[in-house]
């Protein structure tokens, strides 16, 4: 059964300038934001009406059944002195919450007319790409590092998946360039430098995180939504589905986590187009020396805050939720890690209502 566009997709807008632009893949994001030098992200917008959810770009989409994750909440231990909730994104098909990005994606590559899809991954974006084009019978070419673990990169192959290595990362973004005004392969992922977010269509199923959470909650939001971030797609599409369902006055706060400051030190001043300083081993999906505007307006928008977490300490909090019975990969464990931050910093008490996501399975190894 073919994916139908919405009709109620009425085109994108930019979150920075707000100027509006038609249906199309805008892989660079704002064209009059990135002339300027200060690029940013494009949001999908849609005409009003009567609707029992959020919206998304694409109905009928190609599906491996994810999304409907559990919310759990009997997770004692997972935080002292503060009981938390986790949503459980390790239960989606290929083990994170970017099914839900790859689902909307790829439905947009069909409806397109696109052959294929390319992207740069550090490992659960491109192991996830490539389930769902080969669902839907799309070529998928994943550009990765050469540092990236060999049981990622031979489960992409395995999946389908074309994939080209390359010293740095950087060097990812140069090849996924090449297919900007490509006809046939839809670059999904960013390569802007400074970066934007990826596809905005993608980053639409990353709404749905927020309608299953309110669901799940009888309709009640809670304070804080933990977020792991790199250049902050995830933490930009859940905060668009609580704003969606709720306004923008009564969406919960994201506490956005990085393995060192980038948001944080935006929020305190600094040029969001600035290159931060610091590095990651344990946490490559949320690494990255510059961030996409997207990632600090999540947090400036919902009156939220910023934590970093440090290697060391993600390493050993990782060891003690698998011991508990959470096997986390330390990205999603830095999630955990930054609770705890919070509430030493005062930032969160021990009353606070917070939702946690753990965005991707450990057992893959990645």
């Amino acid at each position: 059964m073919p994916t139908i566009q919405n009709p109620r997709l009425a085109g994108l807008a930019c979150i920075r300038c707000d100027r509006r632009y038609e249906v199309a893949d805008h892989s660079t994001g704002c064209p009059a934001c990135l002339a300027e030098g200060r690029p940013a992200s494009l949001e999908c917008v849609y005409t009003p009406g009567e609707s029992t959810g959020v919206n998304q770009p694409y109905l009928r989409p190609v599906t491996l059944g994810e999304g409907r994750t559990p919310l759990l909440t009997d997770v004692s231990g997972a935080v002292p002195g503060l009981t938390v909730a986790l949503k459980w994104e390790g239960a989606n098909p290929t083990g994170s919450h970017k099914d839900r990005f790859s689902s909307a994606v790829v439905s947009r590559a069909v409806y397109a007319g696109y052959e294929g899809i390319a992207a740069a991954s550090s490992g659960n974006a491109g192991v996830s790409l490539a389930t769902y084009c080969g669902r839907a019978g799309l070529r998928c070419e994943v550009a990765v590092t050469d540092d990236t673990p060999a049981r990622v990169v031979e489960l992409m192959r395995d999946l389908g998946a074309e994939v080209v290595s390359f010293p740095h990362s950087g060097q990812r973004w140069e090849h996924i360039a090449a297919y900007r005004d490509s006809k046939t392969m839809l670059p999904v992922t960013n390569f802007v430098v400074p970066p934007v977010g990826s596809s905005p269509f993608g980053i639409e199923g990353y709404k749905l995180v927020a309608e299953e959470i309110l669901d799940d909650r009888g309709g009640t939001a809670p304070e804080w939504v933990v977020v792991p971030a790199s250049r902050g797609d995830l933490a930009w599409g859940v905060h668009l589905g609580f704003q969606e369902l709720l306004g923008a006055d009564a969406v919960p706060r994201i506490c956005l986590v990085e393995p060192f400051p980038r948001v944080a030190e935006v929020l305190a001043g600094a040029d969001p187009y600035a290159t931060f300083p610091g590095s990651t081993r344990v946490m490559p999906s949320l690494g990255g020396n510059q961030l996409a505007i997207q990632a600090v307006e999540a947090v400036r928008r919902s009156r939220g805050h910023a934590v970093a977490v440090d290697d060391e300490s993600v390493v050993a909090e990782t060891r003690r939720l698998w011991r508990a019975g959470f096997p986390l990969e330390p990205s999603s464990a830095a999630g955990v890690l930054a609770v705890s931050r919070a509430l030493a910093a005062g930032t969160m008490t021990a009353e606070s209502d917070v939702v946690v996501l753990a965005t991707a399975h450990g057992l893959k190894g990645m």
